[in-house]
């Protein structure tokens, strides 16, 4: 088979070109997680009682800069959008439609964490308030690990997105060790508590 007949039977697959408004979705979303990356590592700094070994990130949403917080929840929703609007248009399979949907639910959920404040890692499930509560739910609709990699496996079978599918998948699987480190560290807390009081 020649080149020519190959091409034929084979058409390459091409991204659609970037447009403007895709570029500027593109940008704001790194301007946003650049600024969520920061306001975060100065909270760190700022309430050093809320160690994120074994404390919750949203914690900081309950001392005296909680309001640091929410506006890091919604940094991190505004990247979570603009990166969906950006790369709606390189998306061209049911798997890449997938991780947009969960992406977008992601977004919705960090939201829900943004408004409604969590309650002290010490309340017990029986004592939560409707913020707390409302503010679970929220965390557990993001799962943005999993559409990252949903749509890293979309985009990597476009030609165009090819030479950094390597950059792509690894970021993916950098994110989903960190949600299963999260989802274990969470299984851990009860246990924590229960000997802590124990202790007492």
């Amino acid at each position: 088979m020649t080149d020519l007949q190959t091409l034929v039977a084979k058409p390459p697959v091409t991204a659609k070109p970037v447009t403007v408004t895709a570029s500027r979705f593109a940008l704001v979303s790194v301007f946003s997680g650049t600024w969520f990356i920061l306001v975060l590592c100065s909270l760190h700094l700022l309430e050093p009682e809320f160690d994120p070994t074994w404390r919750f990130i949203s914690e900081y949403a309950l001392g005296g800069f909680g309001w640091m917080m929410r506006l890091a929840f919604g940094l991190l929703a505004a990247v979570q959008i603009c990166v969906a609007v950006a790369i709606y248009p390189q998306i061209r399979t049911v798997t890449g439609y997938i991780g947009l949907v969960i992406l977008g639910i992601s977004a919705i959920g960090v939201l829900i964490a943004a408004i409604f404040i969590t309650d002290p890692i010490s309340i017990s499930p029986d004592g939560a308030t409707f913020s707390g509560r409302m503010h679970s739910i929220g965390a557990m609709l993001d799962y943005t690990p999993v559409a990252a990699l949903l749509l890293s496996i979309s985009l990597t079978r476009d030609n165009t997105w090819r030479p950094v599918r390597n950059r792509l998948f690894a970021s993916a699987g950098i994110a989903l060790a960190a949600m299963i480190v999260f989802v274990l560290q969470i299984s851990l807390v009860p246990k924590y508590w229960q000997d802590c009081l124990d202790e007492s």
